[in-house]
């Protein structure tokens, strides 16, 4: 073998190790740009001294959550899709119409926005004894969502609030994530 021959070799190998190299590093950029705008999105239960009481959605993601699809559930059986015409039924039943944020498809949340997507704003708890008992026990809620990549399938649960003794005081619990204010009650949930 002589020079030129080792010569185009030792090229050769070092442009093949730069397209690899190329290759990978392009690879980590996408990685990190998905990563870099993912959304969070959770839904959990609150109730607070000021009288604000239901069903809460926050983004404590990167970037905003494009809702894909949201489903109502109630006592196990499947409902259909969170929205006006679904939810209204449910709504009638209660002594206080609650208010109703709809998650319609490709509607987005941006990032730290929390909505009450379900709730009274004077909750009395003789009144509303029977709409905190949906909102913790019987209403279940599915959440498919992605980023502004549009390519990912992210979901959250709401699945009310787990049995807890009485007597143990919430007040100051951080079980759920923060509160909206510092005199609230939240009643922890699991979430995606």
């Amino acid at each position: 073998m002589d020079a030129n021959s080792v010569t185009a070799i030792c090229a050769t190998v070092i442009a093949v190790a730069s397209l690899v190299v190329s290759i990978m590093e392009a690879r980590a950029s996408r990685r990190h740009n998905f990563q870099s705008v993912r959304p969070l999105l959770s839904l959990d239960c609150l109730r607070l001294n000021s009288g604000l009481a239901g069903i809460r959605i926050r983004n404590a993601g990167l970037g905003p959550a494009i809702i894909r699809v949201a489903t109502l559930y109630l006592d196990g059986e499947e409902v259909g899709p969170w929205e006006k015409q679904v939810v209204d039924p449910l709504r009638g039943t209660f002594a206080v119409w609650p208010n109703f944020t709809s998650l319609r498809q490709g509607k987005p949340i941006p990032v730290g926005q929390e909505l009450m997507i379900f709730a009274v704003e004077d909750y009395v708890p003789t009144r509303d004894a029977e709409f905190w008992s949906a909102v913790t026990q019987r209403i279940r809620i599915h959440v498919q969502y992605e980023s502004v990549y549009g390519n990912e399938r992210h979901e959250a649960w709401f699945e009310g609030s787990p049995s807890y003794k009485p007597g143990i005081p919430w007040q100051g619990r951080n079980d759920a994530g923060s509160s909206i204010d510092g005199d609230a009650q939240t009643e922890p949930t699991q979430s995606l």
